[in-house]
C-alpha cells in the first residue's frame, strides 16, 4: 500500500510540475508576443499584412501619434465586422511604432463625448437595423481623428476597410512631413478643367500634393516649385514656345505625364475626330509617339446600349471591344505592377518603333491582349458593329510607356522660339537654356478621359494617376498600399475550338472519371472473389 501511495504522490507530483511548466511556457510566449508577433497572410496582395512602407513610417515617429477611434458599439453588419478590423489593423501599427502611436475606442453616446466628436467635424449617421420584425434608424459614428503634436487628420467616415491601410498611412505621412511637393495640370488648350472633367482628380491629388492649374501661354518658364506637369487631353496645339517650355522643365529635373487623345469622341453621334496636339515631334525626339488609331481588343468591358424593340427602347448588355480591359501588367515598374484589371475606352496604342537615343531606358506600362487589333480613321465606333475574328490580328499593343535616364534637348540644334504671351509685365528674365539631363522621367498613355469625372467610378484608373504622381516625385512607398486591392480576375479571350473543348470536358470527363473508377473497382472485387473460390 505505502508503494501504491507513493506513486500516486509521485504521479501527482509529475502532473504538477508539467502545468507549471506549460504555465511558464505560455506565459514566457505571451511576454515575447507583445513586442514580436507574426502571421500568416494567404491573399495574393497581402491585403491583410501591414506593408512595409507603413511599418518603416510608424516606426520613424519621434513624438507621441494619438489616434481617437469614434466608433459606435452595437452597429448592424457590416458595420460590426469593420470595428473588429480596424482594431488589428491599429494594434500592427502600434506593434512597429516603439511605444510612440496609442489608440482608444471611444462610443460617443456611452461617454458623452458626442461635443467632442463633433468638434473634429465627424458626422453622426444614421444606420438601419432589422429588430422586432421591422426596421429601426439608429444613430452612430463611424470615424477617427489622428494627433500628432499641434497637427491633426481627421476621416469622418470610414466607409469600408478597401482601402484603410493606404487612408491612415498616407495620414500620418502627412502629419510628420514638412512640405507637400506641387503637381500641375497644363491649360489653354481646351483641357479638362477643375470646373469641367478634373474635380474629382483634383480632390484625391490635393491630399498628397499642392496642386495648380498652369497656362503655358502665359509663362516665360515653369515655376521651379512645380515637380510634375500633367499634359492631359488637350484638344488645341501646343506652340513652338510651349514645347520649349516642356523641354526645358524636363532638363531641369521636372517630371512630364502626357495622358493624350488622339481621337475627339462624340458617342451621341458615334464619330471619333483626330485631334493634332503639336507635340508629336517633340516626343518623337525622346524616343516614343502616340500612333493615330485606336486599339480594338476582344478582351473588353460590356457597355449598355439602348434598342429600338418595336414601339419600345429596350437596354441590353454588349461586349465593345472599344472598351478594353487590361490585365497585361509590367510587374518590374512600380506603378502598375500589383494591379490586376484597368478598363480604358477609345485608347490609342504607343509607337515605339522610333530609334531610342543613348543612355535613355523605355519600358511598356501595360499593353494590350494577344487578340487585339487597331481602327484607323475614319473609325466606325458605333456599339452594334459586328468585329470578326480576323480584326483581332495584333498581339500585346503597347498602351502606356516611361521614358527614363539620359535626355538631350530637342531644342539643343535649333533657335529658341519667341515668346509671344500675354505675361508683358513680369521682367524676370527666364534661365539660360539646359540642353542635357541625366535624370528624366517622362510617362505617356495614349488616353486621358480615364480620369475624366464622367469616370469616377473607374478607381484603379485613378489609382494609377496616383501611382503615377508618387512615382514621379520618387515617394514610392505609397504605391505598394494603394495597389494592395482585391482586383477582378480577367479570363483571357480564348478561340472558339478552345472554348469548345472546354464546354465537352466540363461534360463528359468527370463522368467518364467516375466509369473508370467504378470499373477498375470492379475488377478488383471480381479478381479477389477468383481468388477466394477454391
Amino acid at each position: 500500500m505505502k508503494l501504491s501511495a507513493s506513486k500516486v504522490i509521485k504521479t501527482r507530483s509529475n502532473a504538477i510540475m508539467l502545468i507549471v511548466i506549460i504555465a511558464a511556457i505560455l506565459l514566457v510566449v505571451n511576454l515575447i508576443s507583445i513586442n514580436f508577433f507574426s502571421r500568416v497572410d494567404l491573399t495574393d496582395n497581402k491585403i491583410y499584412s501591414l506593408s512595409q512602407t507603413s511599418k518603416d513610417l510608424v516606426g520613424s515617429l519621434t513624438d507621441r501619434l494619438n489616434i481617437k477611434v469614434y466608433f459606435t458599439e452595437d452597429l448592424p453588419a457590416p458595420h460590426n465586422n469593420d470595428a473588429r478590423y480596424l482594431k488589428d489593423l491599429l494594434d500592427d501599427y502600434k506593434a512597429y511604432s516603439h511605444g510612440y502611436l496609442h489608440y482608444e475606442f471611444i462610443d460617443p453616446a456611452k461617454t458623452d463625448k458626442e461635443q467632442e466628436v463633433q468638434g473634429y467635424r465627424i458626422p453622426a449617421l444614421q444606420f438601419n437595423v432589422f429588430r422586432n420584425d421591422k426596421t429601426e434608424f439608429i444613430k452612430g459614428y463611424k470615424g477617427l481623428v489622428l494627433l500628432y503634436g499641434d497637427k491633426q487628420e481627421v476621416l469622418p467616415f470610414i466607409e469600408n476597410t478597401n482601402n484603410l491601410e493606404y487612408n491612415l498611412s498616407s495620414s500620418i505621412k502627412r502629419l510628420v512631413s514638412k512640405e507637400m511637393p506641387s503637381v500641375a495640370f497644363s491649360t489653354g488648350h481646351d483641357e479638362p478643367s477643375l470646373s469641367k472633367g478634373l474635380q474629382w482628380a483634383y480632390q484625391l491629388l490635393q491630399k498628397e500634393y499642392k496642386v495648380q492649374f498652369l497656362n503655358l501661354k502665359d509663362q516665360k518658364f515653369v515655376p521651379a516649385d512645380i515637380s510634375v506637369l500633367f499634359i492631359i487631353s488637350p484638344k488645341q496645339p501646343f506652340s513652338e514656345y510651349e514645347q520649349y517650355l516642356i523641354d526645358q522643365f524636363i532638363m531641369r529635373g521636372g517630371r512630364v505625364v502626357f495622358l493624350l487623345d488622339k481621337f475627339n469622341i462624340d458617342l451621341n453621334q458615334a464619330v471619333a475626330t483626330p485631334l493634332n496636339t503639336g507635340l508629336d515631334s517633340l516626343m518623337h525626339h525622346y524616343g516614343f509617339g502616340i500612333k493615330d488609331s485606336l486599339v480594338i481588343d476582344a478582351q473588353c468591358n460590356m457597355i449598355p446600349v439602348m434598342r429600338q424593340m418595336g414601339q419600345y427602347q429596350m437596354q441590353s448588355i454588349v461586349k465593345y471591344p472599344l472598351f478594353i480591359a487590361i490585365s497585361d501588367f509590367n510587374p518590374d515598374i512600380t506603378i502598375v505592377k500589383d494591379f490586376k484589371s484597368l478598363g480604358m475606352a477609345f485608347i490609342s496604342p504607343i509607337d515605339l518603333s522610333l530609334p531610342l537615343p543613348a543612355g535613355e531606358n523605355r519600358e511598356i506600362l501595360f499593353s494590350s491582349s494577344e487578340h487585339s487589333g487597331l481602327l484607323g480613321y475614319p473609325a466606325d465606333i458605333t456599339p452594334e458593329r459586328k468585329f470578326l475574328a480576323g480584326d483581332f490580328n495584333r498581339s500585346k499593343l503597347p498602351l502606356g510607356v516611361v521614358v527614363s535616364g539620359a535626355l538631350r534637348s530637342y531644342f539643343e540644334n535649333r533657335s529658341i522660339p519667341p515668346y509671344h504671351g500675354s505675361d508683358t509685365l513680369n521682367t524676370t528674365r527666364p534661365p539660360e537654356p539646359i540642353y542635357s539631363t541625366n535624370d528624366a522621367r517622362i510617362i505617356a498613355i495614349g488616353n486621358g478621359t480615364f480620369i475624366d469625372d464622367d469616370n469616377r467610378s473607374n478607381q484603379t484608373g485613378f489609382a494609377l494617376l496616383l501611382n503615377i504622381a508618387d512615382w514621379m516625385t520618387q515617394d514610392k512607398g505609397l504605391i505598394a498600399i494603394r495597389s494592395k486591392q482585391v482586383g477582378a480576375r480577367i479570363l483571357e479571350e480564348t478561340s472558339d475550338s478552345t472554348k469548345k473543348i472546354v464546354k465537352y470536358l466540363n461534360m463528359f470527363l468527370m463522368p467518364l472519371i467516375v466509369i473508370i473508377f467504378g470499373l477498375i473497382r470492379w475488377q478488383f472485387k471480381r479478381a479477389r472473389r477468383r481468388t477466394v473460390i477454391p
